[in-house]
């Protein structure tokens, strides 16, 4: 073997090496000419933005790849995030949240870290932890306001319960000026309380946005003041609009738009729309869950009482930690057939 040879050996070896020590990730990338395709590509992730990911390969070079061409990637986890997702989709939240700050602490890889941050974002929603949530999301989007994580985002699709350390908070975050997500997700929050009118006013300022992602969200938003108002051609035009928003934000505006149709007594539209929370969107698993709920509700008024068990259930296998489960219960044990009498 040549002293060329030997050195290109050595230096493949130890770049091979290197590889295994920092641990090997596999990038799944749709393809320009064909998005159907599937291409694998295997290195290491160094950063992971919603505009691109940066791959290491391990030959040392480096290739960028638009975040859009993404279609999944593979890597090592710690054994804490393993455990806190893990007891998440157990329903052991305290645990969870507990695990995923453990993990979220060791975590060196800032692209990792911000998806643990998105997990212990939602995991804290499923807890009623709305400030936490937010708070969490806030720091992802200040690392990184193209994020990929905006399918996790904790706004509003509901009513919130009566909680005055969350208003005055989220009447905090509504003066964020220079941050629209801040004031997006506060005016969100404030929208059914005593702040309705500076929401109000706020959300379509925000509607305005060059951004799609806080225009469609606080359009979304905007329909929520309307759900008493509104015409049946307005909703619609509006489902429409929805359909033509970046994927990653319709989650609750399919969950308003169920209850748009819902208020107009529209009960299979209104069914048909909740559904595609758990359906399309199922990383929103509070909303998921009370979008399950909505939709048997409207297959009951429909008669459907077979089909409104099948959702009751599906609630209460995949959602039974979160608040919507106790009504699904209830509900679904008044379905139940009734004993016969002697």
């Amino acid at each position: 073997m040549s002293n060329l040879q030997i050195c290109c050996a050595a230096v493949v070896g130890s770049l091979f090496l290197n590889a295994l020590s920092v641990g090997q990730d596999t990038v799944i990338t749709s393809t320009t000419g064909d998005p159907a395709a599937r291409v694998k590509k295997q290195g290491q992730i160094v950063d992971y933005t919603g505009v691109e990911l940066t791959l290491k390969t391990t030959f040392g070079t480096t290739e960028r790849i638009p975040a859009a061409r993404v279609v999944e990637i593979q890597s090592t986890w710690t054994p804490s995030h393993q455990a806190g997702a893990a007891a998440r989709l157990e329903g052991r939240l305290d645990e969870a949240i507990a695990a995923l700050r453990e993990a979220k602490r060791e975590e060196k890889r800032p692209w990792a870290a911000r998806r643990i941050m998105a997990e212990l974002s939602g995991a804290c929603l499923e807890t009623g932890q709305i400030e936490s949530a937010v708070g969490e999301f806030l720091a992802i989007a200040a690392r990184d306001p193209e994020t990929i994580h905006f399918d996790v985002i904790p706004i509003a699709w509901r009513a919130a319960p009566p909680d005055a350390a969350l208003e005055a908070r989220a009447a905090q975050w509504l003066t964020a000026e220079r941050f629209p997500v801040v004031k997006l997700l506060g005016a969100s929050w404030l929208l059914s309380g005593g702040q309705r009118t500076a929401a109000t006013a706020a959300l379509e300022e925000l509607a305005k946005s060059s951004d799609p992602r806080i225009a469609g969200l606080a359009q979304v938003q905007l329909w929520r003041t309307k759900l008493v108002t509104a015409k049946p051609a307005e909703i619609s035009r509006w489902q429409s609009q929805l359909e033509k928003m970046p994927p990653e934000i319709q989650a609750a505006g399919w969950y308003i738009l169920g209850d748009l149709y819902s208020r107009q007594e529209q009960t299979e539209q209104a069914a048909l729309a909740y559904l595609k929370v758990p359906l399309l969107f199922r990383q929103q698993r509070v909303m998921a869950a009370d979008a399950l709920l909505a939709a048997g509700k409207q297959l009951e008024k429909m008669g459907q009482a077979t089909g409104a068990a099948t959702l009751y259930r599906e609630l209460l296998r995949d959602f039974a930690h979160v608040p919507a489960a106790t009504e699904g219960q209830s509900r679904l044990d008044a379905l139940a057939p009734k004993p016969a009498t002697p």
